[in-house]
């Protein structure tokens, strides 16, 4: 049973943005009841949920190729580890149900399967700065890959099921996702604050958090470093 999220005005999506050390984000799982899962492509057709430790692992390459990098920019080499990191959470496994892949003749695979939530399911993404030199302007809510700066935790605030074809729309908090991303939440938001963003003429407040851990090496950051921006 598949599902939509982001219906629409005033139906679209819990969002939170943050930046932690690699410690940092292994840390706001503590005492926590959760699985990653992989949720936006085919998986193995002996696969069950993805091992904590890979991912933990995944966020700290990620970090430091990437977050505070300083190498050039690499489209191939940046996609390599934001792969990584990419990733669905839910607190039950029962509710991860799996699908045959189905080919043109109708033969089902027997290598691969997808993965079919019957419940909504948090999901785990970068977000991006982009800043504008000439007007002076700093977004967050635009994909820029090479101003890649954190993580964003998202979670749909209504959804719509495929079992009766989409026609109803579901209140998303009814679920027990919504209470692990408001654990979550709550977590970062205990060793974070909200960040500052210093260019060479104005101080932006962007909505994201940030920990005094990552603040101390966020300003090597490649994107920032190009356009004269510090974080605090």
């Amino acid at each position: 049973m598949g599902y939509f999220g982001g219906l629409g005005s005033g139906k679209g999506w819990n969002k939170f943005n943050f930046i932690l050390t690699p410690n940092e984000f292994e840390s706001i799982f503590t005492d926590l009841k959760f699985h990653f899962v992989i949720t936006n492509t085919r998986v193995p057709i002996d696969y069950k949920a993805t091992d904590t430790l890979y991912v933990f692992g995944g966020y700290k390459d990620f970090f430091n190729e990437i977050i505070i990098g300083n190498k050039e920019y690499d489209r191939k080499e940046h996609w390599f580890y934001e792969d990584k990191i990419r990733i669905s959470l839910t607190d039950d496994l029962n509710t991860i149900n799996f699908k045959d892949i189905i080919d043109k003749k109708g033969v089902i695979s027997n290598d691969y399967k997808l993965v079919d939530p019957t419940e909504p399911v948090i999901n785990i993404s970068p977000f991006y700065i982009t800043f504008s030199k000439n007007n002076e302007s700093l977004s967050v809510a635009y994909m820029n890959t090479e101003g890649t700066i954190g993580l964003e935790l998202t979670y749909p605030k209504f959804v719509s099921f495929s079992n009766d074809k989409f026609n109803s729309i579901v209140d998303a908090n009814t679920f027990n996702n919504y209470n692990l991303f408001n654990d979550l939440v709550k977590n970062i938001k205990a060793i974070s604050n909200k960040a500052k963003l210093q260019s060479a003429a104005k101080l932006y407040r962007p909505n994201f958090w940030i920990s005094p851990e990552a603040k101390k090496v966020i300003n090597e950051n490649r994107y920032l470093k190009s356009n004269s921006l510090l974080i605090s």
